[in-house]
This record gives C-alpha cells, sequence and structure tokens, in this order.
C-alpha cells in the first residue's frame, strides 16, 4: 500500500470521525440551542406540554430509544414493591395468568406510547388535529377509574416514570440526558399526570426526586402479592429467549442488574451474578462507546406505535392500527405476512426456528387495534362512549374523523 493510499485512508477515516461527533449531537445541540439562546436559563424556562414533547423526542425516538424503553418497562415492575399496589394488581387477576398478562402489557405500552409519541393534545381548537393521545390518555383514565388507587401511588408511578428512563440512559446509553431534556421529561409527564386527575404533583424535578426518596423508604416493603406477580411477569419475558447457551440465565440477571437493592429485597429476588454483571456494564460501556464516536446517528425515527395519520382499513371498513413491534412473547396486532415473508416464516416453522403458535395472524389480532378497546378484554367493548366524551375535553373538541366513534360505529 503506497503512502499516498494510507494518508488517503486516515484523512477518510478523520473526517468520518469528525461527520459522527458533529451529527451525533445535532439534535440535542439543536434543541437547546433553539430554547437557551436567548439567554434564558433552563430553570428559568417554561415548556409548554407540546414543546415538552418535541424535546423528549430527541432521546426518546432518535438517541436512547433503547434505554428509556427499559426504564419504562422495569418502572411497570418496581411498582409492585409498594404493598398497596401489588395488592390492587394482584386482585384484579390480569398479571397472573400469562394470556392477560400478555395482552395487559402490550396494551399498557402501546397507550403509554401514543400518548408520549403523537402530538399531544394542545387544546387550540385545530379541527384535523391528530386526536390518538387524547384517546389514549381517556381510555387509561376510564380503565383507572376500574380500581381503588391511592393518590400517592399514582404519584409514586409518575416519578418513576420520569426518573427510571433517565438513570438508565445516564447509566448505559452513549449520552445522558441533558438538562434540558430532564425538564422536558418532567414537563412533560407531570402535564400527562394532571390530566389523569393526579393530584399534589411536584412544581420541580428537585422536589419530585426528594418526594420519591421519602416515599420509597416508607413504604417499599416485602409482600406475597409483590413475590407472586413478579414471578409471574419474570416468566413471562423469559418465556420468550431460548435456554440456547445459557442465554436465559443470562437474561434473568440483566434484569437482576436493572434493579435497585432495595425494590429487589421488595420483590424477595436474588442478587445478580457479579461476573453476569460485570460483563453486562462491560458490554453497555462497549456498545456506548462505539455508538457515540464510531456509528452516525440514525435518520429514522425508532418507533413504538405507528405515528402516520392514517391507519388499515378493515374488511368492514373499520379503522384500525397495527404494530410495529414484533414480539416474541405475543406478536399482538402485528399485520400477517404475505409474499416472500409469509414463505420466510413457513420454513423457519419448518426448521423449528420459529414457534406455531406465536406467528401474527388473528389469534393476535393481526387485524390491529382501536385504542379506545385496549385493556382488559372484558372491558374491550365497554366505555367507549365515556373514552370519547373524555378525549374531547382533553383535545377541546370533539373528536371527529377516522378515530372517531361515529367512524368505528359506521365502518367509515
Amino acid at each position: 500500500m503506497t503512502s499516498s493510499v494510507m494518508l488517503s485512508l486516515i484523512l477518510a477515516l478523520f473526517v468520518y470521525l469528525a461527520l459522527v461527533r458533529i451529527c451525533r449531537y445535532h439534535c440535542v445541540n439543536k434543541s437547546t440551542a433553539r430554547y437557551t439562546g436567548y439567554g434564558i436559563g433552563i430553570d428559568k424556562l417554561e415548556l409548554t406540554p407540546g414543546e415538552a414533547q418535541q424535546i423528549v423526542h430527541d432521546s426518546l425516538l432518535y438517541d436512547a430509544p433503547l434505554t428509556m424503553l427499559l426504564g419504562f418497562q422495569i418502572t411497570l415492575f418496581k411498582v409492585f414493591g409498594i404493598p398497596t399496589i401489588a395488592s390492587t394488581f394482584y386482585k384484579s387477576g390480569h398479571l397472573m395468568r400469562e394470556t392477560d398478562l400478555n395482552k395487559r402489557l402490550v396494551d399498557t405500552v402501546t397507550l403509554m406510547a401514543t400518548i408520549l409519541c403523537n402530538t399531544y393534545p394542545s387544546q387550540a381548537n385545530i379541527a384535523d388535529e391528530d386526536p390518538r393521545a387524547a384517546i389514549a390518555l381517556a381510555r387509561v383514565n376510564w380503565i383507572h377509574t376500574r380500581y381503588k388507587i391511592k393518590n400517592e401511588d399514582y404519584l409514586f408511578n409518575l416519578a418513576l416514570l420520569i426518573l427510571e428512563p433517565i438513570q438508565l440512559t445516564e447509566h448505559f446509553n452513549w449520552r445522558p440526558h441533558s438538562l434540558l431534556e430532564k425538564k422536558a421529561i418532567f414537563t412533560l409527564w407531570t402535564n400527562i399526570g394532571e390530566s389523569m386527575g393526579i393530584k399534589n404533583i411536584w412544581s420541580t424535578f428537585e422536589e419530585m426526586e426528594q418526594w420519591t426518596t421519602s416515599y420509597r423508604k416508607e413504604n417499599i416493603m416485602a409482600s406475597e402479592e409483590a413475590y407472586k406477580l413478579s414471578q409471574a411477569t419474570i416468566n413471562h419475558f423469559l418465556n420468550g429467549i431460548p435456554e440456547l447457551l445459557g442465554l436465559r440465565f443470562v437474561a434473568y440477571n440483566f434484569f437482576l442488574t436493572l434493579l435497585d437493592e432495595q425494590s429487589r429485597l421488595a420483590l424477595q429476588l436474588p442478587p445478580p451474578s457479579p461476573a453476569i454483571t460485570f460483563i453486562i456494564f462491560i458490554l453497555f460501556r462497549a456498545r456506548a462507546w462505539i455508538v457515540r464516536y464510531l456509528c452516525l446517528p440514525r435518520l429514522s425515527p425508532s418507533l413504538w406505535v405507528p405515528m402516520d395519520t392514517g391507519g388499515t382499513s378493515t374488511t368492514t371498513g373499520i379503522h384500525r392500527l397495527q404494530a410495529v413491534l414484533l414480539r416474541s412473547s405475543g406478536p399482538y396486532y402485528y399485520p400477517e405476512k404475505t409474499g416472500i415473508a409469509l414463505k420466510i416464516q413457513s420454513l423457519l416453522i419448518m426448521l423449528g426456528l420459529q414457534d406455531p403458535n406465536k406467528i401474527p395472524g388473528k389469534k393476535w389480532r393481526s387485524e390491529g387495534y382501536r385504542l379506545e378497546e385496549l385493556g382488559p378484554t372484558q372491558w374491550e367493548n365497554v366505555g367507549h362512549e365515556k373514552v370519547m366524551e373524555a378525549a374531547s375535553k382533553i383535545q377541546g373538541h370533539p373528536i371527529t374523523g377516522i378515530w372517531s366513534l361515529l367512524a368505528q360505529k359506521k365502518g367509515i
């Protein structure tokens, strides 16, 4: 190799690394410059929920989708450490049966992701404004009315939804959240909490942290319901992981690693393997380094739910949404394969590489979902009118178009 070729390769590498460095921080730097470019300190900055959502999308959909998703998932688990919350979930029975647990987790993530990802209600009386976030929020509120939940338990859940994604991103992602992003996450979630009717919500991030520390100290404790719920949930997630090469054992210890000691003891779980914890930490740090210095940022968002304004029209003419993620635990709402993809699926089943009971189909509601139907199966066809009425109030005007109740009934 000649010296000129070597020099050209070194120059190309230098240019690429410089491009990665510039592009990697483009989103977060752009948002920071936009909202603090007039000499306004972040502590004095006032964000609307819509502005906060746009800032949150930088990390949620582009820079930290993996760690933020892990944060949301671990939140759904950590709340079991509060005996009153564990008792409510256990008595409902929805998380103790595998089929119910599977659908409940999918529907919960779908509703929350819709609130976070789709256009947040502005109450600006814009006729063509996307109503899906308002409908999802109204459906969550309606489901919660079926249970007796203390306001303090709502507050604790809300705090974890804010704190856990931030903490996991700081520990495992290629960059932590900026101060502006933390403020935006706090602003967005507290506004969601207010729309859910939660009382005594904190006014600052610091106040929330202090409240959460105090509440954890006084209320997290072991209970039989927490233990049973933790075992059912862990088994659900591990069932989708093959035992080959000890992958299930590694996944179990990875899960234990994500839990703080206080939560782990409340759920009566063993400590993680020190060796596997070390390996997991090294792998995440290696990933963070590679992504930060060697990888260009993603050009398209890492979608959790559909964000386009249309829907899939079924044979009855009713518009439904379909999943964008194919879950190994059960492909709820994922469209059935066709063409070459169907042939590949059949080959994988024949080779024993895919479970024939977990392929997209009518069993898994492949026709899609409507937001007002999500939740426990026995409430699938209940509460639609009240949900739409509440969604209209959240949106600031009646829900019209393909996601309205009229469209659901008429199939238009």
